[in-house]
C-alpha cells in the first residue's frame, strides 16, 4: 500500500512538473491556438488551459501589521462564440475607511492571442477598457475586457490583490460551468496562524501539505518563522453541467476554503477566533451595524398609536406596519446584513435591504409585538457551511414576529411583499434566528401558504375558433413570483403581448386585482381566442385538455443526474377546465383519470381528473410539491414521477364529426 501511495504521488508530483513547465505567461504555444475542439467535452464552449492562485503572507512595515498577498493567473482557451463573454473579467476588491484598511490590485495585465496567416498575434490588455464600480459602499468591483477575442482566441490575464485583512483568505473554486485543464491553489502560513480548512464539491481535489521555513522584515528586525504550505490542484475537471432546479451552483463546485481559529505570536499576542454560532449571535447582538440599530424605540412615535388603536386582526396591523415603512423608505438594491444607520435611511428616503428591515423591526417592536432578526446567507451567495460557523458567510436578514400564536416572517424590501411573503432568495433552508443573544435554526424554505389556482371556460365560435375566458390567483410565493414577472416587464403591454407569443392566443379584457383579505395575492383574468381554426372541415379533432397550460417540456429527462433537486418553494398548483364539445362533434376519446404520488411522505402528488356528458368536458388538475430539496439519490423517483405527469397532461380529447 506505501507502495502504491508513492508511486501514485510521484505520478501528480510528475504532472505538476509538466503543467508549470510548459507554462509561461505571454507564451502561446502554436497548438493550443489551432484547436478547435476539447477533447474531454466536444461541447465545450472554452476551458481553462491553466490557472495558478499563489497566496503568501507578508510583513507590511509602514502599517506594521501582517498583510495576504494573492498572485493571480489564467489562461483560457475560447471554441465557441459563448465562450467570448470569458474575455470580461472582474474582480471585487474591499475598500476600507482609510488606507490601511483597504484592499488594492496591482499588476493587472492581459493578452489576446489570436491565429492569423499562421503568426500568432497579441492584442495586450489596454488601461481605457479597465474600470471599477461600486458593489456596496464598502465593496469595489473592477472590471476589464480583454480586446480582439472571437473563436478561437486564447485569452490569459495576471495580477496581484494586496489585502490588510490577512485573517480571511479568499475562498478559491477550481470548478466552473466550463472545463479545467489544470488548476492549482497554494498558501503559505505561518506558525502564527492557525485556520480550518475545508474542501467542497463531488470532484476530487488533491491536497498536500508541507512544513516551511520563513522569514520576515519586522520593523528592521529579520524574524525567522516556521510555517506550512498547502498546495491543492485538480487536473481535467469537467464541467459543472447546467441542470434545472439549482438554487445556487456554487454551492456544488469543487472548491478550498479556510476560516480563521486563532493568532499566536509567542511573547506579543494571542487572539482567539474560533467561533460557534452562540458568539455570533452574542457578536451581532452587541454590534453597532446591527444589534444596536435594532434599539430605536422613538421611531413612528406619531403613526403608531393609530394604528395599533385600529380595528381589525393582529395580521390587519402587521400589514398597516409594513405598508407604513415602504412608504417612508425605498430599497436601493443592495442587500446587506450590516445596518449604517437606521436614522439616515428614514430621512433620506432610501435604504439598503437591512437598513429597511432594521426599520420594520423597530416598528412591530415599538408596536408591542416580539420579533427577531433571522439571518441567513441569500440563495444567490450560497449556503452557510457547517463544518465551522463563520459570520463571513450571513449576508441579510429578514424579521420574525410573533403574534397570538402565530409566527410570520417579513420583509419590507418589495412591494409584494406580505405576511410569510419574502423574497424566494431568502427562502433558505438553514437561517439563524437570533433572540437575546441566543439562536435556534430555522427552515424559510417551507414558509407560507403557496398556491395557483385556475379556471378556464372554454368553447369554438361560429367561425370554429377556441375562445375562453381564464382567470387565475396566486397566493403566497406564487404570487411573489408573479408579480415579479409582471414587474421585469416595461409595461402592461410588454408583458400581456409576452403572453400572447408564448401562447399563441390574442387576449383582451386583460386585469389584475390585488388582495389582501385574508391571504396575500393577485387574481388574473383575461379573455383569449387562438390564433388557430380548429374545426375547418376537419372530421377528426385533437385538442390538449389543459390548452395552452400544458407542460411545454418534461425537465426531468436526463438519464442521471449529479445534483439534488432544489424547486423554488413547496405549492399547491391547481386547474379547472370546462371544455364544450363543438356543435356538430362528439367526443370520440379523452384521457383516463389517474392519479400519482411520489415518495413516502407524498411529496409530490398529482392527480388529473376527466368527467365528460354530451355537451362538455371537465378537467380537474392538480400537482402539490410538499418539499424543496430532493436529494440526487432519489432521481430516478422523481424521473419516473415527472415522466407521467407530462405524458398524462399530453393525452389529447378526439372530437369526432358526426
Amino acid at each position: 500500500m506505501k507502495k502504491f501511495t508513492l508511486i501514485f504521488g510521484l505520478i501528480l508530483c510528475a504532472q505538476f512538473l509538466v503543467a508549470q513547465e510548459k507554462f509561461k505567461f505571454g507564451n502561446v504555444p502554436q497548438d493550443l491556438l489551432e484547436m478547435t475542439v476539447y477533447a474531454q467535452d466536444s461541447t465545450a464552449s472554452a476551458f481553462v488551459v491553466y490557472e495558478n492562485n499563489d497566496v503568501y503572507y507578508n510583513y507590511n512595515n509602514a502599517n506594521r501589521d501582517f498583510e495576504i498577498v494573492t498572485d493571480y493567473t489564467v489562461r483560457i482557451k475560447i471554441l465557441t462564440q459563448d465562450g467570448v463573454d470569458y474575455a470580461n473579467g472582474s474582480i471585487l476588491f474591499y475598500k476600507g475607511r482609510t488606507a490601511a484598511a483597504s484592499e488594492s490590485i496591482n499588476g493587472l495585465n492581459g493578452a489576446t492571442y489570436n491565429l492569423e496567416n499562421g503568426k500568432i498575434v497579441t492584442d495586450k490588455l489596454s488601461k481605457e477598457y479597465i474600470f471599477t464600480e461600486d458593489v456596496t459602499d464598502y465593496v469595489k468591483r473592477m472590471k476589464f475586457a480583454l480586446p480582439a477575442v472571437k473563436i478561437g482566441s486564447v485569452i490569459e490575464y495576471k495580477y496581484t490583490l494586496k489585502s490588510p485583512h490577512y485573517e480571511n483568505p479568499n475562498d478559491f473554486q477550481f470548478q466552473r460551468s466550463i472545463p479545467v485543464k489544470y488548476s492549482h491553489f497554494e498558501i503559505t502560513i505561518p506558525e502564527y496562524f492557525t485556520f480550518n480548512r475545508e474542501t467542497k464539491g463531488y470532484e476530487p481535489i488533491n491536497v498536500s501539505v508541507k512544513p516551511t521555513n520563513l522569514n520576515f522584515n519586522m520593523n528592521g528586525s529579520q524574524v525567522n518563522c516556521s510555517g506550512e504550505k498547502i498546495s491543492a490542484e485538480v487536473f481535467d475537471l469537467p464541467a459543472l453541467k447546467d441542470e434545472n432546479f439549482v438554487w445556487n451552483y456554487n454551492d456544488f463546485m469543487s472548491s478550498i476554503s479556510f476560516e480563521l481559529q486563532r493568532i499566536s505570536i509567542a511573547g506579543r499576542y494571542y487572539k482567539d477566533f474560533s467561533q460557534t454560532w452562540n458568539k455570533i449571535a452574542e457578536r451581532l447582538s452587541d454590534s453597532d451595524n446591527f444589534g444596536k440599530e435594532l434599539k430605536n424605540k422613538g421611531l413612528f412615535k406619531e403613526e403608531l398609536p393609530g394604528i395599533i388603536a385600529s380595528e381589525g386582526n393582529d395580521e390587519d396591523k402587521l400589514r398597516a406596519i409594513l405598508d407604513l415603512v415602504r412608504s417612508k423608505v425605498k430599497w436601493n438594491d443592495r442587500s446587506t446584513l450590516g445596518i449604517n444607520s437606521v436614522s439616515k435611511a428614514l430621512k433620506e428616503g432610501v435604504g439598503t435591504s437591512s437598513e429597511i428591515n432594521a426599520i420594520l423591526f423597530n416598528a412591530l417592536q415599538n408596536a408591542g409585538y416580539t420579533v427577531s432578526p433571522v439571518v441567513m446567507s441569500l440563495r444567490s451567495r450560497g449556503r452557510i457551511p457547517m463544518t465551522y460557523p463563520s459570520i463571513e458567510n450571513l449576508n441579510y436578514f429578514v424579521v420574525q414576529v410573533k403574534a397570538a400564536d402565530k409566527v410570520y416572517y417579513m420583509d419590507a424590501t418589495r412591494s409584494y411583499c406580505d405576511l410569510n411573503v419574502i423574497p424566494v432568495d431568502c427562502l433558505v433552508d438553514k437561517a439563524l434566528c437570533i433572540n437575546d443573544k441566543n439562536f435556534t435554526w430555522i427552515d424559510l424554505s417551507k414558509t407560507g401558504n403557496n398556491a395557483e389556482r385556475s379556471s378556464l371556460i372554454v368553447s369554438f365560435n361560429e367561425d370554429g375558433v377556441l375562445t375562453g375566458k381564464k382567470i387565475e390567483s396566486y397566493v403566497g410565493e406564487c404570487a411573489f413570483s408573479f408579480k415579479q414577472r409582471y414587474g421585469n416587464a416595461k409595461d402592461e403591454a410588454e408583458f400581456v403581448e409576452k403572453l400572447e407569443t408564448n401562447n399563441d392566443i390574442v387576449i383582451s379584457n386583460y386585469s389584475i386585482e390585488e388582495k389582501k383579505n385574508p391571504t396575500f395575492g393577485f387574481t388574473e383574468s383575461y379573455e383569449f381566442t387562438s390564433n388557430n381554426n380548429l374545426l375547418g372541415d376537419e372530421t377528426i379533432i385533437t385538442l390538449p385538455p389543459l390548452l395552452f397550460e400544458t407542460m411545454k417540456t418534461n425537465p426531468f429527462k436526463s438519464e442521471e443526474r449529479k445534483l439534488p433537486i432544489e424547486f423554488n418553494y413547496p405549492e399547491d398548483d391547481r386547474m379547472n377546465i370546462n371544455i364544450a364539445i363543438p356543435n356538430g362533434y362528439v367526443l370520440d376519446e379523452a384521457p383516463v383519470s389517474a392519479r400519482f404520488i411520489y415518495g413516502d411522505n407524498n411529496e409530490m402528488e398529482f392527480s388529473y381528473m376527466v368527467q365528460a356528458n354530451e355537451t362538455n368536458v371537465q378537467i380537474a388538475y392538480r400537482l402539490k410539491l410538499a418539499t424543496c430539496v430532493i436529494p440526487a439519490t432519489d432521481y430516478e423517483g422523481v424521473r419516473d414521477f415527472m415522466s407521467k405527469v407530462y405524458a398524462k397532461c399530453h393525452e389529447m380529447l378526439i372530437f369526432k364529426k358526426l
